[in-house]
């Protein structure tokens, strides 16, 4: 019995978890497949789901500098960090804000607004930009169309498990693992499900055994009180 209860509580507990994984990769999965097709369809941009985009950070432009005392004194995030940015209005941006921008060779830049002009007989804004980390502002200004989105956060070191979750091989780690639980989950269940059946098949062959032991007595009874009367007629 005690060897039941564990099973089933692994079982249970093995369930829950390939569940609660599954429930957490397989939105994981579309969400990112959706931005490698909109990627594929629209190379010059960066594709975004619901005016998000997640990027993964390739430079030391805006590295993270602290005091003493721990505080961050310069910088927004570091290398190999996946930071966020959503989609922005240019008109609502102040300098000091932190933005993804299209450069002219066509790389991607995440910077902070340096200086902001407005050219009022275009009514545009031209963004001066420039990394926390580097010495010199961007050799070239951003207009209003360059510009992606705003910063919004960081996982800090998470860039390189991104990277890797958004590849084939990832794709089949992060659906292998839970639906490999799911499997084992099964097996105990039938392992389970088996001991039952065999527990039910001994119950069954004793009862029997009882039975065919009940029925042997009682012929035998039926038998020697035969004989009794045969021998009391005599």
């Amino acid at each position: 019995m005690i060897e039941k209860t564990k099973i089933t509580k692994k079982i249970s507990t093995l369930n829950i978890i390939g569940i609660v994984l599954l429930i957490i990769f397989v939105p994981l999965i579309i969400m990112n497949m959706i931005l490698i097709i909109k990627g594929w369809v629209d190379p010059d941009k960066i594709p975004m789901l619901f005016n998000r985009a997640p990027l993964i950070v390739v430079s030391d432009s805006m590295t993270i500098e602290k005091d003493a005392e721990g505080n961050i004194v310069s910088g927004a995030f570091n290398k190999n960090d996946l930071i966020f940015i959503k989609k922005v209005d240019p008109s609502t941006l102040t300098e000091g804000d932190i933005i993804t921008y299209i450069a002219e060779d066509g790389s991607v830049v995440t910077h902070r607004i340096f200086e902001i002009k407005k050219i009022e007989s275009l009514d545009e804004y031209i963004f001066t930009m420039k990394g926390d980390f580097n010495n010199s502002i961007d050799n070239m200004d951003v207009t209003s169309d360059q510009i992606v989105g705003i910063y919004t956060g960081r996982i800090g070191g998470f860039g390189k498990v991104a990277n890797f979750l958004g590849s084939p091989l990832g794709i089949v780690v992060i659906l292998g693992i839970p639906l490999a639980i799911l499997l084992v989950v099964d097996l105990l269940k039938k392992k389970k499900d088996n001991q039952q059946v065999q527990s039910k098949n001994a119950e069954l062959e004793l009862e029997l055994a009882k039975l065919k032991s009940e029925k042997a007595q009682f012929t035998k009874q039926l038998s020697e009180e035969s004989d009794e009367k045969l021998d009391e007629k005599k």
